[in-house]
């Protein structure tokens, strides 16, 4: 029997990679200070907390605020500092290619989200569909777009958000667009579940002109009904410097980006598979070089892992 991969084309599910290792937002919790028997000594640990807390919410994509977080709750034998250390070693790994040590750190981490996560949230559980951590906090979140419209500030407050996945977007790309924390996100995936909600042209118009953007590296906009006049603004488009991946399956003209078979025992692209579509060499001709139509035979993992990014 042939290979399922020898001639499989590129198929990549819609969002798959977005709520990967996601779980459904539990009820928020408040995590109280266990040290102290007075409330001087309570309010003085809450403050510092507090202020290492927004240090990290203020430099989403730094580690040193992360790591001072750590060392302080080390300190009062919280196991949040363990957690915070392990993802960030996860990610170094990953980062290195050390795929065992990645597995183990992994490991740790998950095992001390599932007991202890619900209490590591910042309250941002009660506000999303969805979230998860990445480097000790909470960096992803799924929620509806409308909700994200009425909550935003608030859920850019209570976490370094770095991933941002919202569901039945439609009009509202406009408004949503208009936030200037949006300059924090690497990823940005946009569903259309119910079919009723996608962005068109309009939408998609919109995102390549955001000055918000300029940070972005994965932008999800599959089944979107979008056609060319879309497209073509995102391959114009000077206001994404940083993006390498994005998800076109599903809209209204061939898929550009580059195709590829995988390996069937190990799951990796197989170099010699890799071949760019005819209206991909379209509009690079057209636009010059476009790094997201070749992210097969340029990046380590399509798409790109959160933990990655």
């Amino acid at each position: 029997m042939e290979s399922p991969s020898a001639d499989a084309p590129r198929a990549r599910r819609p969002l798959a990679r977005a709520i990967e290792g996601l779980v459904e937002a539990p009820a928020g919790r408040s995590h109280a200070s266990r040290l102290g028997r007075n409330g001087y000594t309570a309010r003085v640990i809450d403050a510092d907390r507090k202020q290492l807390y927004d240090a990290v919410v203020a430099a989403p994509h730094d580690d040193a605020p992360r790591l001072a977080m750590a060392d302080y709750l080390d300190r009062q034998g919280d196991p949040w500092g363990t957690f915070i250390r392990a993802q960030l070693a996860l990610t170094r790994a990953l980062h290195s290619g050390a795929r065992d040590e990645a597995s183990r750190y992994r490991d740790e981490a998950e095992q001390l989200r599932r007991q202890h996560g619900n209490a590591w949230t910042n309250g941002v559980d009660a506000l999303v569909s969805l979230c998860k951590f990445n480097r000790g906090f909470v960096e992803k979140v799924t929620v509806d777009a409308q909700r994200y419209v009425e909550r935003a500030d608030e859920l850019f407050r209570r976490a370094p958000i770095r991933h941002l996945v919202l569901s039945e977007v439609g009009d509202l790309s406009g408004v949503i667009l208009q936030n200037p924390r949006l300059s924090q996100l690497v990823s940005l995936y946009i569903g259309n579940t119910s079919g009723q909600h996608p962005i068109g042209d309009v939408g998609l118009i919109a995102i390549a002109a955001s000055p918000y953007l300029r940070g972005l590296k994965v932008l999800e906009v599959s089944s979107q009904d979008i056609g060319l006049p879309g497209l073509e603004a995102l391959c114009a488009s000077k206001a994404l410097p940083s993006l390498v991946d994005v998800n076109l399956v599903g809209n209204r003209f061939e898929n550009p980006i580059e195709q590829y078979s995988e390996d069937w025992a190990t799951g990796s692209i197989v170099p010699e598979s890799v071949r760019l579509p005819p209206l991909g060499h379209e509009l690079e001709k057209k636009f010059g070089d476009l790094p997201w139509l070749h992210a097969a035979s340029r990046l380590q993992n399509v798409p790109p892992a959160t933990e990655e990014l």
